[in-house]
């Protein structure tokens, strides 16, 4: 199969191109297409990833030419909330400001613990008080900016949420962090934490609980690449599983995919990533081709956002080959890719 994909994918971008050859890239309202860009990453740990206001306006005007309609980034209160009652958000309401400027949404995402309760960032907040009156204040602040919420990242993976006892302690607090959301902005729409590690009984495991009515979009981060037809195969059957059971429920919602990814490199047999070997930069936008024609096939799947933007050099493996523009913001094949296929899309509306 990889003697082919070069020649795939340039068929691929011949068509889209003759399809839309004279196509706006301008984000669409409403239109499936988001990304992981986490512009307020200026921390030593990431490498001070977003440095200054320059480097946020280089990734927003990609952005804009790429043509997503929402990108996803984390409001997070470890950031916002360094002392208790103390709170600064000066670099979000740079990006929020940037975007609405851009025409760009944002789906924010609520969590960290702050530092200052005793706490790890990534351990579930012992005072839900505490954590409710940041929720509270950051959406209140957001309001007439931000429509979307999710609350917390991968709350079922030990890496983003501690300890994990069968999902119960996480949709306790989602029915407070819905409710508050909802208090302050009842147009505003809840989304349940992507969900990573076995996604489906992940899932079932929040609607035991009886977490059904506190959530408006279901959200998985199906991570399957193992190699590029399985990847797309596999994340096809995670959807008509979810399908199945929330028609066995009776539950009417939507699905987003707010992570999903692959590697992209020019030297895939020398990386690595926790999946195996990655992947070379034409099989990036293959796998990428291949995860958003699933729009076409399930008619509840309303967003994919891919993660992520932008290359990092923090992870020290594949997962910093993950974005679809380098480090130093040069394009990779599958941004191409990814223009062609908004561009079909927006020719359609």
């Amino acid at each position: 199969m990889k003697s082919n994909i070069k020649g795939i994918l340039v068929s691929f971008l011949v068509l889209a191109g003759l399809i839309c050859g004279s196509c706006s890239a301008a984000a669409v309202e409403d239109s499936p297409f988001g990304i992981g860009t986490f512009l307020s990453w200026n921390h030593s740990w990431n490498n001070y990833m977003y440095k200054s206001e320059k480097d946020i306006d280089r990734a927003i005007a990609l952005l804009k030419d790429l043509g997503v309609s929402i990108i996803r980034n984390e409001i997070s209160w470890n950031e916002i909330e360094t002392q208790p009652g103390v709170f600064d958000f000066k670099r979000y309401d740079l990006i929020v400001e940037k975007c609405r400027q851009n025409n760009i949404e944002i789906l924010g995402i609520l969590g960290y613990t702050a530092p200052w309760t005793g706490q790890e960032w990534n351990s579930a907040p012992k005072d839900d008080e505490l954590f409710l009156n940041y929720v509270r204040t950051t959406v209140s602040r957001y309001k007439n900016s931000v429509k979307y919420w999710e609350f917390w990242n991968e709350p079922d993976s030990t890496n983003y949420w501690n300890p994990q006892d069968g999902m119960k302690r996480y949709t306790c607090l989602l029915k407070k962090v819905y409710a508050t959301i909802k208090e302050v902005n009842p147009n505003a729409v809840v989304i349940l934490g992507g969900l990573v590690q076995q996604p489906f009984y992940s899932l079932k495991k929040v609607l035991a609980n009886g977490g059904a009515e506190y959530f408006d979009i279901c959200n998985i981060h199906p991570y399957f690449a193992t190699d590029i037809r399985s990847g797309v195969q596999r994340t096809s059957y995670l959807i008509k599983n979810i399908t199945k059971e929330f028609n066995k429920q009776g539950i009417d919602k939507k699905i987003w995919i707010t992570e999903v990814s692959c590697p992209g490199t020019t030297k895939p047999e020398s990386c690595s990533w926790w999946l195996g070997q990655c992947q070379s930069e034409e099989e990036q936008a293959e796998f990428l081709t291949g995860i958003y024609g699933l729009l076409d096939t399930y008619p509840n799947l309303e967003k994919i956002f891919w993660s992520m933007f932008r290359d990092t050099e923090h992870f020290k493996d594949g997962i910093d080959s993950f974005g679809i523009i380098k480090k130093d913001y040069s394009l990779k094949p599958a941004y191409s890719v990814y223009k062609q296929i908004i561009e079909k899309y927006t020719a359609k509306r």
